[in-house]
């Protein structure tokens, strides 16, 4: 039966997916699940097809390797009552990968710490976990996907305008290495076995 059908009150009958019922939890953030997010998307992959093979006037494609896409994110900046933003936040997480701001004491400065440089393992360790999960209605994980080795790739914050409403705007990038999904029941139903 449909979920559009007439039977929606009968015992087992579920909503479908829905785009507004999710939750992100980056670790490396203060606190966690991240309230503030506005939107995200979810691991994407390409399966590269660029093999071919030609056979007496044939063409025949072989797929390749698998690449997982760019996540993007987007935060609003709020402030809390200890005057920490979503915008401190991320650039605390830069700084723990290894940024190094070249001001006035950069130059002068001489020591260890101001010719370090962003590494993937202190990235990674910044960030330590990006899991993003898909809600029912009674607030239960029905879609689990966890960036494995993820960091972040770029940060924008935002624009301002005098004509302008609207909450200020943070965007994210993440690269990962692959993601893991798993289903309501915790399982990774597409797993090899």
């Amino acid at each position: 039966m449909s979920f559009w059908g007439t039977q929606l009150g009968s015992e087992g009958q579920r909503d479908p997916k829905r785009k507004f019922r999710f939750k992100v939890t980056i670790a490396g953030l203060e606190g966690g699940i991240i309230w503030y997010l506005k939107t995200t998307g979810k691991p994407e992959m390409t399966i590269s097809g660029d093999t071919t093979h030609k056979f007496m006037g044939h063409s025949f494609h072989f797929p390749g390797s698998v690449s997982w896409n760019e996540i993007e994110m987007t935060l609003v900046d709020p402030v809390d009552e200890n005057k920490k933003d979503a915008a401190g936040k991320l650039l605390a997480i830069i700084e723990k990968a290894g940024y190094v701001y070249p001001d006035a004491n950069y130059i002068d400065d001489q020591s260890a710490k101001s010719l370090r440089t962003i590494s993937k393992a202190k990235a990674v360790a910044a960030l330590k976990s990006v899991v993003i999960e898909q809600l029912d209605a009674d607030g239960d994980t029905v879609e689990k996907w966890t960036l494995h080795n993820p960091f972040i790739t770029k940060v924008g914050f935002g624009d301002l305008s005098y004509e302008a409403e609207e909450l200020s705007e943070i965007s994210i990038g993440f690269k990962y290495d692959w993601a893991t999904f798993n289903d309501e029941d915790g399982e990774r139903p597409f797993q090899n076995r």
